[in-house]
């Protein structure tokens, strides 16, 4: 009977050492390339923890009324009192795992020729787990709705949704906490089109915005384009009061950056400028400009909604990882009946929002005309 031979110990060593030295191009390839990871990883705002079940956020709620106006003597009637605008919410950690596996049979095949054959093996598969793991993870940062029977990460549509006036969302429900909602167009139903709503007041059922070129009756031509700026200046003001525009980002599909970027064919004298920080032009994620802040662009084939822009205050819309399980390798293992050595790369973490009011949406843009 054959001993368990050195060589196979050397080869598991080697393979171990190829993954740990390749971890950061995972990331650099997974959390870099990919524009809503790549976002959410970078921002200043992102915050790691060490563990844990629960995700404890704090939350500026409701309104403080207490500010009041009052003249001589002692009628100021200021009762000090705690207002219901300060409250903790919470969010779970989700976790994901992609593996790399090798069977016995393929490790004999290879075992034949050099160990960098091996190796060959190893990249290849890790190259195959880079591609999905983006593809996965970006879809679902996407998402509507948790996914997986509640397993998955929140996505964007959940948190900054076309219409906030129903849902629940870190056990708020939106229907009776006006507050915890956000921005959306409602084409002036309310009377709120043209300026930041009232804490505590809602707004109308959400208008399609239509086609960039014929807005609110604009027409083909320069008008219905200044009418498409308008509602994009009206409604990133509405999400935008107090808050620095630097924290912003403007994130879309494809089709409607185009139409975006399309404006100086149709408006004269109108540029469209871009942003030259790194990570928008290695990774081509678009960055047209628009007040300052960059639009970013995505294919709805990988998640983006169709016919809608999202402005999005990485101050409250934050990742946030546990940092001893984020892009991390586990030992190796062996699955039980299988001849088989695997590592998995571990994900976990969530995306959080703290406060909606200070993000917006326009949905349902359609085609120039």
């Amino acid at each position: 009977m054959a001993n368990y031979n050195i060589t196979d110990q050397l080869t598991d060593e080697r393979v171990a050492l190829v993954l740990d030295e390749m971890l950061p191009s995972i990331y650099h390839q997974v959390a870099l390339s990919s524009l809503l990871l790549n976002q959410f990883e970078t921002s200043t705002f992102k915050e790691e923890r060490n563990g844990g079940a629960r995700i404890r956020v704090p939350l500026r709620t409701g309104k403080n009324t207490s500010f009041k106006t009052f003249g001589r003597g002692l009628d100021a009637n200021m009762t000090p009192q705690i207002y219901p605008s300060a409250m903790f919410c919470y969010y779970n950690f989700k976790q994901g795992a992609g593996d790399v596996l090798i069977d016995w049979v393929e490790e004999r095949e290879h075992a034949g020729g050099t160990q960098s054959s091996v190796i060959d093996l190893i990249q290849l598969r890790v190259n195959d787990l880079i591609d999905s793991i983006r593809e996965d993870m970006n879809k679902m940062l996407w998402s509507s709705a948790v996914g997986n029977d509640g397993m998955d990460f929140n996505g964007l549509q959940l948190l900054v949704p076309t219409d906030p006036r129903t849902g629940i969302l870190a056990g708020l429900d939106r229907a009776s906490n006006i507050w915890w909602r956000n921005c959306y167009w409602d084409n002036n139903t309310s009377g709120y089109a043209y300026g930041a709503p009232p804490i505590d007041v809602t707004l109308g059922a959400p208008v399609a915005v239509g086609a960039f070129g014929s807005l609110a009756g604009g027409g083909a031509g320069s008008r219905g384009y200044s009418n498409a700026l308008k509602r994009m200046g009206r409604i990133l003001d509405n999400c935008s009061e107090g808050e620095n525009l630097r924290d912003y980002v403007i994130l879309t599909e494809n089709f409607v950056y185009d139409q975006y970027t399309d404006m100086p064919q149709h408006m004269g004298g109108i540029q469209v400028a871009y942003s030259q920080d790194a990570d928008i032009v290695k990774w081509n994620f678009g960055g047209a400009m628009f007040r300052g802040i960059p639009i970013l662009r995505d294919s709805v084939l990988m998640g983006a909604p169709s016919g809608e822009m999202r402005f999005i205050n990485k101050k409250y819309v934050k990742l946030i990882s546990d940092s001893a399980a984020w892009f991390t390798w586990t030992a190796e293992r062996s699955p039980f009946n299988q001849f088989a050595k695997a590592r998995y790369l571990m994900l976990r973490g969530q995306l959080v929002m703290l406060n909606p009011r200070k993000n917006g949406v326009l949905q349902e843009i359609t085609a120039w005309a």
